[in-house]
Parts: C-alpha cells; sequence; structure tokens
C-alpha cells in the first residue's frame, strides 16, 4: 500500500519484511498524521450522518409557507434539490438557509462555503450547481483515508514516488 503524505511516499510492508530503508517518518509526524486521519474520518461520520425530525432541513416557498419537503441527511438534500421548484433554491440559497444548516447542524464549513458562492439566480444552473457541489462534497466524504498508526512506524520504508 502506498501513503502518499507532505513529507514523502511510503510504502507499508507486511511486519518482517526487510525494507528498503529505515522508517523515515518521526513519530511526531506519525502522530499528527493519525490525528488528521482521525479528525477527517470523523468530520465525514458528522456530516454525514442523518440528524433527528427537529434537526432536519424544512424547505420552504417563501417565510411561512413550508412545501413539506424535509432533508435528515446529505443525501436526501441531494434528492430533494433535484427535484423542488427552482424559486425555493433561490429562496433559501439568498438567505443563507442551505449554508447555515450544513454548517451548523452537519458541521461541514468546507461544504457550507462552497453552497455560499453559488449565486441564487433563478434558473436550471443554479439547481445544477447546487446538485454538483452536494455530489461532489458526498464522493469526498465517504472516500476511505488510509491511515497510519504509531504502531506501523517501524513498517514503513521510503520508495521512490509513483507517476
Amino acid at each position: 500500500m502506498f501513503i502518499k503524505s507532505q513529507y514523502a511516499s511510503y510504502a507499508i510492508t507486511k511486519c518482517g519484511e526487510s525494507g528498503m530503508g529505515k522508517a523515515v517518518m518521526s513519530k511526531r509526524v506519525a502522530r499528527e498524521t493519525k490525528k488528521q486521519n482521525l479528525e477527517a474520518d470523523g468530520g465525514a461520520v458528522q456530516a454525514l450522518r442523518t440528524v433527528g425530525i427537529q434537526e432536519a432541513f424544512y424547505f420552504y416557498e417563501a417565510v411561512g409557507k413550508p412545501t413539506g419537503e424535509l432533508a435528515r441527511n446529505l443525501s436526501d438534500f441531494l434528492d430533494k434539490i433535484k427535484v423542488v421548484k427552482s424559486e425555493i433554491l433561490v429562496f433559501h440559497l439568498q438567505r443563507g438557509d442551505f449554508q447555515n444548516w450544513v454548517e451548523k447542524t452537519l458541521g461541514d464549513s468546507k461544504l457550507g462555503k462552497q453552497l455560499a458562492k453559488i449565486s441564487s439566480v433563478d434558473d436550471e444552473s443554479t439547481r445544477m450547481k447546487v446538485c454538483k457541489t452536494v455530489e461532489c462534497r458526498i464522493d469526498e466524504l465517504r472516500e476511505p483515508c488510509p491511515a497510519v498508526s504509531i504502531e506501523d512506524i517501524h513498517n514503513i520504508v521510503p520508495v521512490r514516488a509513483q507517476n
């Protein structure tokens, strides 16, 4: 298995196999890498979780005019975005509702910032931009992160970068 980091590329060998050299990752770097991977995984779990009815996103046509549609997770949110009227998208984008729900309820500030950058023009391109942004973020959050534990430090050997 190859792991690329900001420091170098490494190959993890089976325990006891001889490698091309000694580990070049310090214990401090290994701890930081493990901590970053755990934080990333924890953030993904939080952002992809299903929330209760009280924390769900409720779609409105206007203030005081609920549509009856709600989303309890990002996948459900994406499905609803694909079918609600474009006026509803514009209403929520202008108010920053999508950004607020994603950041404050799901804890995903990256997606929240991306949604905030989408212009709230009343056309199908707005829907496509919102859908693509949410789809890409879901895919990114579901992508597994390779983890390196401190126990693996003796099994890490330097290798040449893959092109």
